[in-house]
């Protein structure tokens, strides 16, 4: 099932041809009466879910392309111990996770945001994670984030050194008895990975 986080309100699919939106294609797709249904969402914020079920996952993903600019990142779960890294951004406990950037592959991308983040170094990615999806308002244009997860490792230890230009005040260790406390204040879409994290393996 495919996933669209606006803040704490979700839209949901059970089918979604992500390859239509990293191509130039020229095939034409009836797809108005979904993106009139999705901008109904995103402009009232009354509306918490919507789920479109079993719409046709290529309308679907020409309809995603036409509403959003697209803005993807990557970053990483660092398992260190019995817990897993997490970081204070802007007051709000998130994940390290950043853009990617051009000619960058995701993997590359997930490691060097991690690193850039927390201070933390010698990263290995042990497995890729779940992707979330959110969307947000900039400048006038709604943006869809595709952010690729994968779970990490590190052999250099826990450090806190964090990237303050970023807005990020702390890194620190959640542990598994620390992860309700951690979901009650992160966002919707890091509370629908971290279920899908534990166990780690």
């Amino acid at each position: 099932m495919y996933r669209l986080f606006c803040n704490n309100r979700t839209l949901t699919a059970n089918n979604f041809c992500e390859d239509i939106l990293s191509v130039d294609n020229k095939e034409i797709r009836n797809a108005d009466d979904i993106v009139f249904k999705i901008l109904d969402w995103l402009y009232d914020e009354s509306q918490l879910c919507l789920d479109l079920g079993d719409v046709d996952g290529k309308d679907f993903a020409y309809a995603v392309k036409t509403v959003f600019r697209q803005a993807p990142a990557a970053g990483g779960v660092v398992v260190i111990d019995d817990g897993f890294v997490a970081i204070e951004r802007n007051g709000i406990p998130d994940l390290p996770k950043g853009h990617i950037e051009k000619g960058e592959s995701p993997e590359v991308a997930a490691v060097r945001e991690v690193e850039e983040e927390t201070g933390i170094t010698d990263l290995e990615i042990i497995k890729e994670l779940p992707a979330t999806w959110h969307c947000y308002l900039l400048q006038n244009q709604w943006t869809i984030k595709k952010t690729s997860w994968y779970l990490m490792h590190t052999n250099s230890g826990m450090k806190n050194v964090p990237q303050t230009e970023e807005g990020i005040s702390n890194v620190y260790l959640v542990n598994q008895d620390e992860i309700k406390n951690f979901e009650e204040k992160t966002f919707a879409s890091l509370r629908f990975l971290v279920k899908n994290i534990f166990p780690f393996v």
